[in-house]
Order: C-alpha cells, then structure tokens, then sequence
C-alpha cells in the first residue's frame, strides 16, 4: 500500500546543507513505493505569514497556501528535516 507522504523542510538559509537530507529522505521514500512529495518551504512561495489558513474565507486564501493546504489535507504521514544552527537544540536544553 503506497503512502501519501510530505517530506517537508523549512530553512530559507541560502548556504543550507539540511537539502540535501530531505532529498535523500524523499528518495528513499519513493524507492519503497511511497507517493513523496518535497515542501521546500524556500521554494514554495508562501506569502509572509500574517494569517493563518483557517483565518481566510474559503477560496480566499493565496494560491501557494491553498495548493499547501490541500497537500497537507491529503497527506497520510509527515516527515520533518530541520536544520541544526547554532546548536539550537542542544543550547535550549541548557538555558
């Protein structure tokens, strides 16, 4: 049974490495037969956020976001690749 999965990956950095995970990650999901799908949030051309989906009257949203939305209705499972700078997981464990 093949799965409707987001491999979704959310740095805007320009030199960001964490690409390079989520690509592999959607390879390996499509070689076992999964329907993967990459929300690039750098190429997905969402609008900046000052409205949530759900605030927006039906059909009034931004295309970007209603084409997001839809996915994310869609989807049977979610992957999340994030990037580590600065030791931000491990510095907020020590604050």
């Amino acid at each position: 049974m093949s799965l409707k999965i987001l491999v979704v990956y959310g740095s805007y950095r320009t030199d960001r490495r964490g690409i390079r995970l989520a690509h592999y990650v959607l390879e390996g999901l499509r070689r076992r037969g999964d329907d993967a799908l990459l929300v690039d949030a750098k190429a997905v051309g969402l609008p900046m956020l000052d409205r949530m989906y759900k605030e927006y009257e039906k059909g009034t949203a931004p295309p970007a976001m209603e084409s997001l939305a839809a996915d994310i209705r869609g989807a049977d499972a979610f992957v999340f690749v994030v990037g580590e700078y600065n030791w931000a997981f491990n510095r907020a464990s020590r604050i």
